[in-house]
């Protein structure tokens, strides 16, 4: 085996060991038992434990945008919205674990906690990209790359709210999630009190 196929089996193992029990009660020994190696092999990969985990977390936010870039780029901005929606409720239903670390509350240990922010800004500065060439009437009077970032802002919390509430009722199909997302962030709650299309 490679060194970085066995990297990438050690990362696959403590995704997986992560996930059960969480970071703070994970431990390396475990993640060398469920990668299949000993534990000295596994600190000459990551020396400690916080670097494993911003390891696998920088993974998990590099595949975030993966699949946008796959999907053509629509003319109007609402079927644009409609199509990285359901490219990210897509992403969602098939990486749970990344949707998790990226999106719940960081670990404690401080050095994973940096890794942690950094990976929420990138997933805001990704989002804050799909209002860039947009015009928007907004009312507010803030320089348009900050008011950018304030909706991606708001959409990144609006997103992961639905995705919590959706864990919770699996029966739901994902096109309908992505449809009631997309109405929400686009037409908004004022245009749909008023039956407005």
């Amino acid at each position: 085996m490679t060194r970085e196929a066995r990297r990438e089996r050690i990362l696959a193992a403590a995704g997986e060991v992560f996930a059960s029990v969480g970071y703070d009660a994970a431990g390396m020994r475990e993640v060398a038992a469920a990668a299949g190696i000993s534990t000295p092999v596994l600190y000459d990969h990551f020396p400690a434990k916080a670097q494993l985990y911003a390891a696998l977390l920088e993974s998990e936010v590099d595949r975030l945008p993966a699949g946008w870039a796959e999907r053509p780029v629509p003319g109007d901005p609402e079927q644009l919205l409609h199509s990285r929606v359901s490219a990210i409720f897509q992403w969602i239903e098939s990486h749970e674990r990344g949707w998790r670390m990226i999106f719940a509350e960081p670990p404690s240990d401080p050095a994973v906690a940096s890794v942690h922010r950094s990976g929420q800004a990138r997933a805001t500065a990704t989002l804050a990209s799909l209002f860039h060439g947009v015009p928007l009437d907004l009312t507010a009077r803030i320089p348009r790359p900050l008011a950018d970032e304030v909706l991606a802002e708001a959409c990144k919390s609006a997103l992961n709210s639905i995705a919590t509430w959706w864990w919770r009722h699996r029966d739901i199909p994902r096109e309908e999630v992505v449809a009631l997302t997309t109405d929400l962030l686009w037409r908004g709650l004022a245009t749909l009190t008023k039956g407005e299309r």
